[in-house]
């Protein structure tokens, strides 16, 4: 076995342009395959460790907990840590706010967000102690805050006893929301020691967090029950149960999403190497069966043949699979570690933290299926070589088959052209194989480019506001909020904060152009609440998609008195279908209104539960308008003097958000830039893997046919005329790869762009074929076979002409 480990060793010494191309080959799909698990669980991993700081890291709370229930908890073995909370009162001026006392358990299990983050100072220990933000303080009147000042704010500890002054000393500040104020309704943390001052021990209550312990099998498909049980033997009523859905999706069940993703990305390339590999081998092969024969009839078995080869492609492979995982652990690296930086500047929200990418699993993982894919590529050569007969391999003429005993047809009238041409059509087999993965690469290219390269950032960043500059928004919970109701659209609706004062304020204001809205309620179906748009016919038009139920007929529905379904996903599980009847009470904040229609069509993603026309809903006769977005336009030199006018409108409005145009169309700008950069860079290096087949089939055509262009060289064949030959059989080459590209490419990515359009994935609009991405890849392409062609050509004329025709290959 060393004489075989020998002989495959020096096959690849001898073989150099051939040992490079492959070994270039294995390294970059072995960049890919590094890059994409990397990433990959990166992003798992970032997901999971930012969960807590978006979510709050407990697994559930329950709502007033007594002394009893408490205790019971304490004493489960399921439970590993339990934080408590509890709600001390109430200050005047933040009566939709919360002033609570909670112990350093829960302070570790909150999210990181801006109700709850410090910014200086410590959450309150001592009596007298309390944190907040400095808006709460200047609405307090107090407008510079210090560490250490002391307050005097009015208190009372519930809705039957009156508010008495008290002095408290600030103990920490805390963040104030960024994007919006929500007037009285801010988070006021005081101490336990003053909450037990205020509260006799039988009427505490808690509001207890906590996470279970690792010893309990649960997921998020029995977590619901698992909870429910907990609360049983403690004698928790359920409705007092909020699980954290959000935290535990990430933290109990793996992102099988990404998990797929990369799965097939890294299927994809190892399919692809394996054939690219494969064909530098089948080349290689062709070009030495006869020393492979010689070999055999000195006496090696087909065993030893197979070692042969395989043992010259582990030696190429073992030199570059450490290059390809070190390179594309640096390339993940560098990449992950700017988009997540690129991603914190836009965003104005939770900042992602950076998350250690090094994980030895996913290294060994790369290396194992690049091993995998070497050994898949060398398969069908390891056969082959075995099979040799020692005979008809010392006989063995390249390009000679059966039929045609090793001769060649012949032309009487010899041009560059034709000389080309049959250099390329003397292999059919090696051509076509070439072509072809060179070709799936392009293929990959154009199916991808007509995903990117149709991506219309206006499109997304006006599916988030859909008109004007400026939308105003209420701002409520996304889910019914049980624990705090004052943060449900039913109680936001009967204050009214976008009402006909503040429209008439907005109106008022110099640069304005106009002021568009849309009413909103809230459905009563069968005991649960729902969201309900009120909508026109050109926003509902704007709401259309692929993937809709029904016929979506505005007009139709609304002679019939109809509404639509918000999430055609949802409809089936809760009950409903296209045409069947439904009833519900309708909230808009003033009276409430019967309803009784049915579904005519149901969307494939809106933002509420129902959609109903506003021509149906106005036909109820309500008497309050209900507002729920509000849109303001103006001119683009207004922008910024408008915005700040609008914002200084709303500073002391409850429960309205402000969106801009400007915020939308940045991130979506942002988004399209990450997924154009990450596609088209690994698009690159598998065009690169596939160039590798390209130059090592033009290396092998110039090598075997050395001989034949000295020859003609001899007898006259100028050196423009071999450089046109060779720049011919490379355009044959590219003109191949760009047919098969468009043909195979461009069907895939319609379809492809179809499928997205149809499951609402982001900007996908109207489709055009992407000319210029198209166009750069052809051009490139083609300016690499020139490159190469003219490099091959420039060390074949290198030689002397006496050697080449005494070269024998």
């Amino acid at each position: 076995m060393k004489t075989i480990s020998k002989i495959a060793y020096s096959n690849d010494e001898k073989n150099k342009t051939r040992s490079i191309l492959i070994m270039i080959a294995i390294c970059l799909s072995t960049m890919l395959l590094t890059m994409i698990s990397t990433v990959g669980n990166g992003i798992i991993r970032l997901q999971r460790d930012n969960a807590a700081e978006t979510y709050g890291s407990n697994y559930g709370i329950f709502l007033s907990v007594n002394e009893k229930q408490l205790q019971e908890l304490k004493r489960h073995s399921e439970i590993d840590k339990i934080g408590i909370m509890c709600t001390a009162g109430v200050l005047k001026g933040n009566e939709k706010g919360g002033f609570v006392s909670a112990d350093d358990t829960v302070i570790d299990m909150l999210p990181f967000n801006q109700e709850y983050n410090l910014e200086e100072g410590s959450y309150p220990k001592g009596a007298k102690e309390i944190a907040a933000g400095k808006t709460f303080f200047q609405l307090q009147g107090y407008s510079n805050v210090q560490i250490g000042d002391t307050v005097a704010l009015n208190y009372r500890s519930g809705m039957q006893t009156e508010y008495e002054p008290q002095e408290f000393v600030v103990s920490g500040i805390l963040f104030d929301r960024e994007e919006y104020t929500i007037d009285s309704s801010y988070v006021v943390f005081c101490s336990s020691e003053f909450y037990n001052s205020q509260f006799a021990k039988n009427e505490q209550t808690y509001n207890v967090y906590f996470t279970l312990s690792d010893t309990v099998d649960v997921s998020m498909n029995n977590i619901d029950s698992v909870l429910g049980e907990l609360a049983d033997s403690c004698e928790i009523d359920k409705k007092n149960m909020i699980v954290n859905d959000y935290y535990l999706s990430w933290t109990l069940e793996p992102s099988y999403e990404m998990i797929a993703v990369c799965g097939i990305l890294i299927l994809g390339i190892v399919l692809f190497s394996v054939v690219v590999i494969y064909n530098i081998f089948q080349v290689g092969i062709a070009q030495k069966i006869q020393e492979y024969g010689k070999i055999k009839a000195l006496g090696a078995t087909k065993k030893q043949m197979k070692q042969l080869i395989f043992r010259e492609g582990m030696f190429l492979a073992l030199f570059a699979i450490p290059i390809g995982l070190l390179f594309g652990f640096l390339l993940a690296k560098g990449s992950f570690s700017w988009l997540i930086k690129q991603g914190n500047i836009v965003s104005s929200g939770i900042k992602n933290n950076q998350v250690p990418l090094f994980s030895i699993t996913m290294i060994l993982i790369s290396a194992f299926v690049s091993l995998l894919t070497v050994m898949l590529a060398l398969r069908k050569p390891m056969k082959i070589v075995s099979g040799i007969s020692p005979i008809e391999a010392t006989r063995y003429l390249e390009n000679s088959t059966k039929k045609n005993h090793g001769m060649r047809k012949g032309r009487q009238n010899v041009t560059v052209f034709s000389m080309a041409m049959a250099n390329v059509t003397g292999n059919k087999k090696r051509t076509i194989g070439t072509i072809l993965t060179m070709g799936l690469s392009c293929v990959l290219f154009v199916a991808i480019s007509n995903y990117v390269g149709n991506i219309d950032t206006e499109y997304e960043a006006r599916r988030g506001l859909n008109h004007g500059q400026f939308e105003l928004k209420l701002d409520y919970a996304p889910e019914w909020d049980e624990a705090y109701p004052e943060n449900n659209l039913d109680s936001i609706l009967r204050n009214n904060p976008l009402n006909e004062s503040l429209l008439e304020n907005i109106k008022s204001i110099s640069g304005v152009t106009e002021v568009q809205t849309r009413e909103v309620a809230v459905a009563n179906i069968n005991g649960v609440k729902q969201t309900v748009s009120i909508v026109n016919k050109e926003d509902f038009e704007k709401m259309r998609q692929e993937g809709d139920l029904g016929a979506m007929d505005y007009d139709e529905t609304v002679k019939n008195g109809d509404v639509f379904f918000g999430w055609s996903m949802w409809m089936e599980s809760d009950g409903y279908s296209l045409d069947s009847p439904i009833s519900f009470e309708l909230d808009n904040g003033t009276e409430k209104l019967l309803y009784d229609g049915n579904i005519a069509g149901a969307f494939l993603s809106a933002d509420s539960y129902l959609v109903m026309p506003e021509e149906v809903y106005h036909a109820m006769q309500p008497s309050e308008p209900a507002y729920g977005y509000v849109w303001i336009d103006c001119d683009e030199k207004d922008v910024e003097s408008v915005e700040q006018n609008v914002r200084n409108l709303i500073s002391d409005t409850s429960y309205v958000g402000l969106k801009t145009y400007h915020d939308e169309l940045q991130t979506a700008k942002f988004s399209s830039r990450m997924m154009k950069l990450g596609c088209y860079l690994f698009m690159a290096i598998v065009g690169l893997i596939g160039f590798m087949n390209l130059a090592n089939t033009m290396i092998i055509n110039i090598t075997t046919k050395r001989q034949e262009y000295g020859v003609l060289q001899a007898v006259g064949m100028t050196n423009k005329q071999l450089n046109i030959s060779m720049q011919i059989q490379g355009l044959i080459f590219t003109i191949g790869t760009i047919l098969v590209a468009l043909m195979v490419g461009l069907p895939i990515g319609r379809m492809l762009f179809s499928y997205a359009k149809q499951n609402g994935i982001f900007g996908m609009n109207v489709y055009h074929i992407p000319f210029v991405p198209i166009s750069l890849m052809i051009l490139l392409v083609g300016i690499l076979q020139i490159v190469l062609s003219c490099i091959l050509s420039s060390n074949l004329k290198k030689e002397t002409l006496v050697d080449r025709i005494r070269y024998q290959g």
